[in-house]
């Protein structure tokens, strides 16, 4: 890791912000407060329709989603270099580029800044130092406990580079920051944490909100143990450009208990693990709400990368509400590498994710969606080297998934490697899924499989606008009743299957459009550079609502022209 550069010095009642530290309050975007009811969570334990999260115009029947809008204002991937953190160096896995905007109107909105203001006063924490001095730069605390204790709403504890055995508890011994004068714990040339013999729960529980953890290596060094758990009102806490690895309870990170406005971005989370056992990266538990997981490079843990946890099989808590999982690079875990239970209000776009193979208890799905989910937008994502790209459904207790909506994202070479399934996008069970401007293309199995039954039907689907290339196009299972389709387009020779298992029909593009996709189109979908469509899927969809260049909209997730 690199050195520190010399940070504020304590020389005066208040301090202009270094960049290091406007860097941390520029993080910190209003994140839209959803009303939910409360109740505990275990913290070992791992339909409303408002407005269209870009604003455009959404056709009758289509399900608006009901969640929070805070924006990062650009399609970055995963975890970016910023000096002096743990992040700085961090390896640029194949995968970190920027994903494009599929429509005009398709960029995340760019939330209003964070006011910068000015430090009240600045703390400093060393290894040499001594937690009876007065905690300036020439005398410093030794112990970032002791730091915690002393600070109040705008100021900076500086962490010196070192190596601190501590448990930090952000709990009823700490004040609490406030909205423009957060407190700010501020690591400096990658001090790392480490866990004491007697430590419970998390390295860092974060339990007041406007707390900044930024620039820290948290290592669990095989302890079982949470790396940073959140609880209660966290709004404004932030948990970034940190690195966290070596843990082997649950995951890295969890909020329960409340936990209302937690957010963790850029950071660098690995190496977490259970051996055959779950242990995932981010683990959202009930009664959590309004949680940014942003920027993030999630890997090589023995779950998923995030995991939004129901209440089915352990609790009568509510479920989570308003999860916004943004610009996250994923891949390599052992399981998913986004998994969303019984939980309401979430926005997954612009991540990128690969690498997911059949295991002893998943099948190499990158995206689940399923329980009894509700008002769930899978937007904008780029999806390869799984098993499967997206499946809805499947797996229930109560009601199924609704206000589920799939559009424009980018799935490709999907494969059926160790028993997986190989499907493009596939929807089981859920009321009213919208599936449209997708572009799926090279799958083993169907680039769309829908209405199989599994765990009931999927009702009233919409599936609109997508390009589907490969060689299986459709697999139609008997239970889709209400079906409606128009303006997919389908690779030249593609073959279908209508209600396999019970009487398998087999049949070429002619006779499927009659009968089951009428208004859709056959060609060679000519894919150039970043997945943008050839002449036949130029003007060739239908409207939905969306924003579009041209006498009609694209077919695919890429609109062209613009």
């Amino acid at each position: 890791m690199r050195a520190s550069k010399s940070g504020t010095r304590a020389t005066a009642s208040r301090i202009r912000i270094p960049s290091s530290l406007r860097r941390a309050l520029l993080l910190l975007t209003p994140v839209l407060a959803l009303a939910a009811c409360g109740g505990g969570g275990d913290p070992s334990a791992v339909d409303g329709r408002a407005t269209d999260s870009k604003g455009s115009r959404v056709s009758e029947g289509t399900p608006q989603m009901a969640t929070p809008t805070a924006g990062s204002g650009d399609t970055t991937v995963g975890v970016r270099s910023v000096e002096n953190t743990p992040v700085a160096t961090m390896p640029q896995h194949e995968g970190h580029e920027r994903i494009g905007a599929g429509a005009p109107d398709a960029a995340p909105p760019t939330g209003p800044e964070f006011p910068v203001t000015e430090v009240a006063r600045t703390w400093v924490v060393s290894p040499s130092g001594d937690d009876a001095a007065d905690g300036s730069e020439a005398a410093p605390f030794k112990t970032i406990s002791h730091a915690i204790t002393q600070a109040g709403p705008g100021d900076v504890i500086r962490v010196l580079s070192g190596t601190y055995a501590e448990k930090i508890d952000l709990g009823d011994q700490v004040r609490a920051g406030e909205p423009g004068r957060p407190i700010i714990l501020q690591g400096e040339g990658s001090p790392k944490l480490v866990p004491t013999p007697d430590g419970k729960l998390g390295l860092i529980d974060v339990k007041r909100p406007w707390w900044i953890i930024d620039g820290f290596v948290l290592d669990l060094q095989g302890q079982r143990r949470f790396a940073v758990t959140f609880q209660g009102n966290v709004e404004g806490s932030t948990l970034a450009n940190s690195e966290l690895f070596g843990g082997t309870l649950g995951g890295a990170v969890t909020t329960f208990a409340n936990a209302d406005g937690a957010r963790i971005e850029n950071n660098h989370i690995h190496d977490f693990t259970q051996g055959s056992v779950d242990s995932h990266g981010v683990v959202i538990q009930p009664t959590s709400r309004n949680v940014v997981i942003r920027h993030n490079d999630i890997h090589d843990t023995s779950g998923d990368s995030v995991q939004c946890l129901g209440p089915e099989g352990f609790s009568n808590d509510p479920p989570a509400r308003g999860v916004i999982i943004e610009g996250n690079h994923f891949f390599d875990t052992r399981e998913n590498a986004v998994d969303i239970k019984t939980c309401y209000d979430v926005q997954i776009r612009y991540n990128r994710m690969h690498g997911f193979t059949a295991t002893d208890s998943a099948k190499g799905d990158a995206v689940v969606v399923h329980y009894s989910a509700s008002n769930v937008l899978v937007e904008e994502n780029d999806i390869y080297d799984a098993g499967t790209g997206i499946a809805v459904g499947g797996n229930r207790e109560g009601a199924m998934p609704s206000g589920i909506v799939v559009r424009r994202n980018r799935i490709r070479d999907i494969h059926a490697n160790g028993g997986a399934f190989g499907h493009g996008i596939r929807v089981e069970n859920a009321q009213a899924p919208v599936i449209s401007h997708n572009t799926v293309t090279n799958t083993t199995g169907p680039a769309l499989v829908i209405g199989q039954g599994t765990g009931g039907p999927t009702q009233g689907a919409s599936v609109t606008n997508n390009l589907f290339d490969s060689a299986k196009g459709v697999r139609l299972g008997g239970q889709a009743p209400g079906l409606k389709t128009q303006a997919n387009l389908f690779r030249t020779g593609a073959t279908f299957e209508y209600n396999p298992g019970v009487d398998v029909i087999v049949t070429d593009f002619a006779g499927w459009n009659a009968n089951h996709f009428p208004g859709s189109l056959e060609g060679a979908p000519l894919l150039g550079d970043g997945f943008s469509p050839g002449a036949p899927a130029i003007d060739r969809g239908t409207d939905v609502g969306e924003a579009s260049c041209g006498s009609a909209p694209d077919i695919g997730a890429v609109e062209t022209g613009c």
